[in-house]
């Protein structure tokens, strides 16, 4: 592998800094209730330790960025979306920045924060395809040996260049997957079911299968089962779509739409997906089983999510209320609708970030540090479907 001395200096600040200076979620909560005060300063800690285990130092992190996070995370929406916004603006533009830059022969500037509605981000707003959004391309480019896994999908793509594995926190895999532009996680690999599904013509749905919603929106799939009408169905965020819209499996997309949206609730931020003849539902996908749906989480609780972007992430539970649940579980563009898991029960589906201009999840390196994130619960969801009593009423999911 090429060496490239001055970018061996800069990969580590460049892998934690860049998740703070690209493009965040909004938030949009209609019930926030009041979170505790997080310490950053333990959670870089954590992340640091966890490094150095697998043989990776880093440089402790300076005390006035972990209170300036923590002044934002604890005080109000507004302020914390101005005072981050200026940080942001204060790093890119800061001697030390410039200077990096120049090490790494990167001429180019980052993109001032979006005001964006949706957790989904532009993507699901504005129907424009999926674009990377980050100079970082660049640093990839310039560490990247030669070959690299070749496939027909622009969305699955395999990197194993230094930047990438590092960013990723596999610096001694041979390859990392990425399936959604401005995520450094290694994304879950379409499993043999869905392959297998796939030759006999059809796709399989299930907890956590990556969804096309039309052909420019990637969002992840809460759950698949019946209603008690025997339909097949599943649900997502509410925002990855708009009714009337087409649905492919993002792992089986050269079958084709094999679900349409039917119905949405935007307070709960759900969309409800009902199934064609070429889709087949289960309970387990990829490694992930649901033993049940619904349930309530308390402060303190830990769950785990299973998305596109980010793949199996845990965090702690900070408050739940009837129609929303806050934890710190990792999620960023592509999670949104991905299962979120309590005991192997569904009880939420990953919805928002908490506040506007808070750092979203997009490396293993930020550790817990960054943007909460909003769950509409299962229970309110299935409530819903069943006070309508049309498509998704009496929703189950399968026996296997």
């Amino acid at each position: 592998m090429r060496k490239i001395p001055h970018l061996k200096k800069v990969l580590v600040g460049s892998a934690f800094a860049g998740a703070f200076f690209l493009g965040n979620p909004a938030a949009g909560a209609q019930e926030l209730p009041t979170i505790p005060e997080i310490d950053s300063a333990g959670f870089v800690d954590q992340v640091r330790a966890d490094l150095k285990s697998v043989g990776i130092e880093t440089k402790p992190v300076d005390a006035a960025l972990t209170d300036a996070v923590d002044t934002a995370v604890n005080g109000a929406a507004a302020a914390a979306s101005k005072e981050v916004n200026k940080a942001v603006e204060g790093a890119v533009n800061s001697p030390a920045a410039q200077r990096v830059a120049e090490q790494a022969n990167l001429q180019t500037q980052l993109p001032a924060p979006s005001e964006q509605q949706d957790y989904a981000g532009a993507d699901a707003i504005t129907g424009e395809p999926l674009t990377n959004p980050t100079p970082i391309g660049l640093l990839e480019e310039a560490t990247q040996p030669e070959f690299v896994p070749q496939g027909t999908d622009p969305n699955y793509v395999w990197k194993n260049d230094l930047f990438s594995k590092i960013a990723a926190g596999k610096p001694h895999a041979d390859y990392v997957l990425h399936r959604v532009p401005g995520s450094f996680y290694d994304a879950p690999q379409i499993p043999e079911e869905s392959n297998v599904a796939m030759t006999e013509g059809k796709s399989l749905y299930g907890p956590g299968t990556p969804l096309y919603i039309r052909e420019d929106t990637m969002c992840t799939l809460t759950a698949a089962g019946t209603d008690a009408e025997g339909r097949k169905v599943g649900i997502t965020a509410g925002h990855c779509g708009n009714v009337g819209d087409p649905v492919s499996s993002a792992d089986s997309w050269q079958v084709g739409p094999t679900g349409t949206v039917v119905s949405k609730n935007a307070q709960l931020d759900y969309s409800l997906i009902e199934f064609g003849s070429q889709a087949e539902v289960t309970r387990s996908y990829n490694g992930v089983t649901a033993y049940g749906i619904g349930g309530a989480t308390q402060p303190g609780d830990i769950t785990c999510k299973r998305g596109v972007a980010t793949g199996r992430t845990c965090g702690m539970t900070f408050q739940h209320s009837q129609k929303i649940t806050i934890n710190q579980v990792c999620a960023m563009v592509g999670d949104s609708g991905a299962p979120v898991f309590h005991n192997g029960r569904i009880v939420g589906s990953v919805s928002r970030g908490l506040i506007p201009g808070l750092p979203s999840c997009r490396t293993p390196w930020q550790g817990a540090l960054h943007n909460p994130t909003v769950v509409s619960n299962t229970d309110a969801i299935i409530a819903d479907l069943n006070r309508r009593e049309g498509v998704g009423s009496g929703f189950t999911i399968p026996e296997n």
